[in-house]
Formats: C-alpha cells, structure tokens, sequence
C-alpha cells in the first residue's frame, strides 16, 4: 500500500513516518508534505493508494485538500489525524469519503486497525477493477472462459465505451526471437494507435508464448476505414520500428464472442508473408485471393545442390539454396507448398551430406528441423535451418580429417546405435573386416567403436531429457538399452549425474 502523509507539524510527520515501518514494514511511504498545496501535487504526482491528512495547515487545510482530489476524480483513500473533534470537521470528512476520524493523540492500536482496514478495502477494489478492466475481459475472451455477463458489458460500456457485441479488429505484430528486443516498443505503440489514429480505440495485450503483440480495435465507424489506417500508416511505422523483422496481421470479427476464432484463424495464415515477395502484412479478408499460383518444384536447382555436396563445395551450396529460397518468394504460392518444397530441398542437402560423409544423424536431428520449417512463419526462420545444415557441413570439413570409410562407419552407428549393431556388422556393410574397421575409427576419431557408440547413445539420451517427458524405461529402449538402470549407471559415468538429476538440471 503506497501512503502520502500531509501533516504541518514535522515531529508527527516524521514519527508517523517511523510508526508505519513498524506497524507494517509492506507499507510504502511515498512522499510527505506541511501543506495541503504541496500534498496536492506530491498525490498527483505519487498517485497513493492512502493519504493520511491533518485538517488545519496553512496555506491550504486538509479538507480543502481532499475536495479538491475528488472533484478531479481522485478516489484515494484518506484517513483524518487531528486535534479537533468538530462536528462540522468530522461531518465535511466523512461527506468526502474518507476510512477513519482519528483524534490526537492518536492510539496506536486504533491506527493499526483502521490501516488493514483501508489496505483490505483498498485491495478489494483494485481486484474489482482488474475483474472489470477492458484488458482482462479481452484476455478471457482469447482464453474461450465464459461468456461476457450483462454487468461487465455495461461496465466496459461505462468505462471504456466498448461494445462488448460490436465490431471488433485484431492487429497482430508477430516478433519471433526478436519479441524481447522490439515487445515494449511495439506495446506503447499500439496502445496509442486508437488515439492517433482518430479513427478507432485500441487496447494492447503482450502474448509472450506467442512472440506476438497485438492490439483489439473497438469504436471503428466502418471496418474499411480501419484497415486503410492499419495498412497505410501503423504498419509502416511497426515496419520502421522493428526494421523490418515484423510479420503483421488483420482481422475483424464481431464482438467478444468471436474474438477467440478470429485470433486463432489470423495466428494460422501469419505464414502468408512467406508468398507473393514477402508480405508484411496480412489482411485476412484477403487471404482468399492469394497463395493460387501451382507450385512447380524446381528439379534442376536439387541436382545441382546435390552435386555440391558431393563435391565439397560450400559456396555452391549456399548459391543453390539462395535460389531455391528467391524461387519461392517469387511466386505467389501457398505457405503450406512452399514450406513442404522446402522442407523436401533441405532433405535432398541433408540426405546427399549423410551418403557422402559430410554429416551425421545425431548432429542434425530431421523431426526436430521438420517442426521447424513447418511452423516457421518468416524466411529467416528457414534459412536459420538451412544454415545450420550447411554449418555441420562445413565444420566436418573444416574440422576433422576422416576418411570416407570412417565417415560412413559414424553414419551407420548413427542410424543403427539403438539397434545393438555389432562392429562386425557395420563392417560388412562397408565390406571390410572388423579388425580393420576398428583400427580405423581409434586412428582417426581417437575412439574405440564402443566408445563411439556409447556418446551416441548418451547424445540421445540428453536430448531426449530435456526435450520430452518420456519415462526412463522408455528413453533407455530408443536409446538402444534394454535395463533402464543400467543406462543410468552409464549416464552417471559419462555425466557425473543421474538422467533425472540431469533433467532437472537442463528443464
């Protein structure tokens, strides 16, 4: 609870001070004042929950004080400390609405009872705002609670002229990892955006699980006229803001009960900035008319990513890849064909990387770059899958100095680790003998087969703690043990802890 004391006489100013740290070390003193003048600008400045006021101060008395905040709508709690039991006094105080008359000297015990009551009444109303505030009744709505009641319809009504049954637009601006860096930026922006605008009035709501901020527009006199304003005039500064990075969408529904489809149907076509270019803005109405061209996937642009990979060449790969990506945003495709074209090129560079040795399974996890692209809403989200593909490409290259037999012995004990492949197995895939093979993988990984196959094992079994909630006994099967507690005494001895401890650790 935040408390202003105005009091003329600085020993009880300042003991009163000192008294509210004892009663209540939670209790925030803000400001103190000798005068009503100075309590008047020290409350608007402070805003307190509480004022604790003397009646007779010069230049101003606490009285004329309290009118004063009331007829500027200032609902803030006062308690009367004085010397003067007059009627008229107490009769003046109680019409301004204040929790307590209090004579001095005060009791102590007195004080203390009517502070938890004020800082009780005080909470009680600040939850009965926050029930009937505009933002929690949007956020109930995109939450599907139930429906809206009459009383906090006429509420909004009052408070907000919001039409709890009118039209209704939504204003997406999607960040994806740049959501901390651009977020209260764009938060201040639209919630401004009603009154620049002069058209509509907005309320804006931060969705961090999202990556997105948006904006709810009410009091619109007609829908196009909004979304001219949205798409001349705040897009383009959203745009200015974020340098580009943003991905918006509209949508207009009507009222609180079709918030929630709206927002989930305008969520789902966020993927339409990939096409036609790369748009930057979604209008929702519109979608129908876009994403109908054929996609032709391009067949030579594979061959020739494919003929890079097998010969080393880096920069081929990357020129290939920068084509296939302007490829798709030339056209105006589906998002969905176009995330599928691009997920079957990622393949190919993956695959073509696998066969010849330039890469391994366990580096690269596919289902996990799958979901990725799947869900990508921007073009740098794909390229970030591209790139790490062609980085692990790279970095073998770079790296290390294997021979093709030993790089397609790591690939098969990457395919077949859970499987109980044998050593002798992998090497009459490879058509050498085992002892050969052996020596092979200690000369050039510094590991014995076994322990080849056991990081492997325990790469797995890391990623599979920290990115699922199976059981033990079911991560030791994929990770190719069949005693769950022998897997642990293992993982202990590469780790230093146990698989739960290290869950834990890494959740």
């Amino acid at each position: 609870m935040k408390i202003v004391i105005v009091e003329d006489e600085a020993a009880i100013r300042n003991g009163m001070g000192n008294i509210l740290k004892k009663l209540n070390p939670a209790y925030e003193l803000v400001g103190k004042a000798s005068n009503g003048i100075e309590g008047l600008e020290m409350i608007r400045k402070e805003k307190p929950d509480l004022v604790i006021l003397d009646i007779r101060m010069p230049d101003m008395d606490g009285l004329e004080m309290l009118k004063v905040l009331r007829q500027e709508n200032n609902g803030c709690r006062a308690v009367v400390l004085t010397a003067y039991s007059d009627f008229d006094y107490a009769k003046t105080a109680i019409e301004l609405g204040i929790e307590n008359y209090l004579l001095k000297p005060v009791k102590l015990k007195e004080l203390e009872e009517t502070l938890k009551l004020a800082e009780k009444r005080i909470n009680e109303e600040k939850e009965q705002k926050k029930k009937y505030s505009l933002e929690s009744a949007l956020t109930l709505a995109l939450a599907e609670m139930p429906e809206t009641d009459t009383y906090m319809k006429e509420q909004l009504m009052e408070k907000y002229g919001f039409d709890a049954d009118g039209n209704l637009g939504i204003f997406f601006v999607w960040l994806g990892e740049r959501f901390q860096d651009y977020a209260e930026e764009i938060y201040s922006s639209l919630k401004e955006a009603g009154r620049n605008s002069g058209i509509f009035s907005s309320c804006a709501l931060k969705r961090e699980k999202r990556d997105l901020v948006m904006a709810v527009l009410y009091r619109m006199p007609g829908q196009e006229e909004a979304a001219a304003y949205i798409e001349t005039k705040l897009a383009s500064v959203i745009s200015g803001q974020t340098g580009g990075r943003a991905v918006m969408g509209l949508h207009f529904c009507h009222g609180l009960k079709g918030l929630s489809e709206a927002a989930a149907g305008l969520f789902g076509v966020l993927d339409y900035s990939l096409t036609g270019g790369g748009r930057e803005l979604i209008y929702y109405d519109k979608i129908l008319e876009m994403g109908k061209e054929p996609f032709k996937y391009p067949l030579e642009l594979e061959t020739r990513v494919k003929q890079a990979v097998a010969g080393k060449n880096s920069t081929e790969i990357s020129r290939c890849v920068d084509k296939f990506i302007a490829y798709c945003k030339a056209g105006d495709f589906h998002p969905a064909a176009v995330k599928e074209a691009c997920f079957r090129y990622f393949s190919v560079v993956f695959h073509a990387a696998r066969e010849y040795g330039r890469i391994y399974q366990t580096d690269l996890p596919v289902a996990r770059r799958m979901q990725e692209m799947m869900e990508a809403v921007t073009w740098q989200q794909i390229r970030d899958v591209f790139s790490d593909c062609m980085s692990q490409i790279e970095g073998e290259n770079e790296e290390q100095d294997e021979s093709l037999l030993v790089r397609k012995a790591r690939v098969l004990i990457g395919d077949y680790y859970n499987q109980g492949i044998t050593l002798e197995e992998i090497a009459d895939k490879l058509g050498v003998s085992g002892e050969y093979l052996s020596t092979r993988l200690k000369k050039e990984t510094g590991m014995t087969f076994t322990e080849t196959m056991k990081k492997v094992r325990i790469e797995r079994i890391k990623e599979l703690l920290v990115s699922t909630s199976l059981k033990l006994n079911q991560i030791a099967d994929q990770a190719g043990y069949s005693d769950p507690k022998y897997m642990s005494r293992i993982f202990r001895e590469e780790t230093g802890m146990l698989p739960s401890e290290y869950r834990k650790t890494h959740l």
